[in-house]
């Protein structure tokens, strides 16, 4: 699998005092486009997991290539992020955490799951998009992050 090159997001959620949630995930991908759905895969061990499940929705931040840290920061459990990492959330519709200067936010409600070992599949129906397409996308490929704009011919 890693010599299959994606993009890299950062699911957000919200937790029952309404704090915002976030973890790294490249397990993203488009269902259809009619009605807007997207699917993400979640592992079970995750603060993610739990919210989800009882909020029914979810924020998926599409990152761009200066975001690197952002991705790194929340690739990481939540007791393991040290401080020194800044990043802000603007409340989106739903009460979702956007990642501010994500290149995508899709804010996507819950249609569908399907456990299967250890995660859950979600299919999320999109209910608003926020775009910023001046941003290059952040990939990440042989297990490391990738800049295809920095390779070397």
């Amino acid at each position: 699998m890693s010599l299959f090159a994606t993009g890299v997001t950062v699911v957000t959620s919200i937790d029952d005092d309404g704090v915002p949630h976030s973890m790294t995930a490249n397990s993203f991908t488009s269902v259809c486009l009619d009605p807007p759905t997207v699917l993400i895969c979640v592992a079970h061990g995750t603060h993610t997991y739990g919210y989800v499940e009882r909020s029914g929705k979810f924020g998926v931040n599409i990152l761009g290539e200066d975001q690197e840290e952002l991705g790194v920061y929340f690739a990481k459990r939540p007791e393991d992020r040290q401080e020194g990492t800044e990043y802000h959330y603007t409340i989106a519709q739903d009460q979702l955490p956007m990642l501010d200067d994500s290149m995508v936010f899709f804010g996507c409600e819950v249609v569908g799951s399907h456990v299967y070992g250890d995660h859950t599949v979600y299919m999320g129906e999109v209910k608003e998009v926020i775009r910023n397409e001046e941003a290059n996308p952040l990939m990440f490929y042989k297990s490391r992050w990738y800049h295809p704009n920095d390779r070397q011919e």
